[in-house]
């Protein structure tokens, strides 16, 4: 009995992955940072990636400290140990500390992750950037990154 549902979960995974191929249009395009398989979170409170996961973190292969300019950047936040809501901000600012994107929201007790996004970065300049993650209006992280 066991065989036809990983049957029909393997066909459901292939449909996933296949969904995803770009055909040109801006959603395809976008579903792209978004793995269709889960695979290990990166260790840390605070991960930077290349790309997130369907559960909503950054992949630890995702993650590095230089990227290619113009796809997204993610900054995924690890707050299952959160015991009451919290109010998370996340700041991309370029080398001259200018924000270039900023983002925040309301997480809820009880979440999992809380992912941000840079938006594309093809408009970014070259070199050192960081992005600055605020919980309850105090700064808690600052991951550096370049792109290149």
């Amino acid at each position: 009995m066991k065989i036809p549902v990983i049957a029909v979960a393997a066909a459901a995974v292939s449909l996933l992955i296949g969904c995803s191929v770009d055909h040109g249009n801006t959603a395809a395009r976008n579903r792209q940072n978004i793995a269709a398989t889960e695979s290990d979170p990166a260790p840390e409170t605070f991960a930077l990636g290349s790309s997130l996961t369907a559960g909503g973190y950054v992949p630890q292969q995702a993650t590095g400290d230089s990227f290619s300019r113009g796809g997204e950047l993610f900054v995924c936040v690890d707050v299952a140990g959160a015991s009451t809501d919290q109010e998370i901000a996340v700041e991309w600012r370029d080398q001259n500390g200018r924000v270039i994107r900023r983002e925040a929201r309301h997480v809820a007790e009880g979440a999992r992750y809380v992912a941000f996004s840079s938006g594309r970065t093809a408009g970014w300049s070259r070199g050192p950037h960081r992005a600055v993650i605020t919980i309850n209006g105090r700064t808690v992280s600052e991951k550096t990154f370049a792109l290149i």
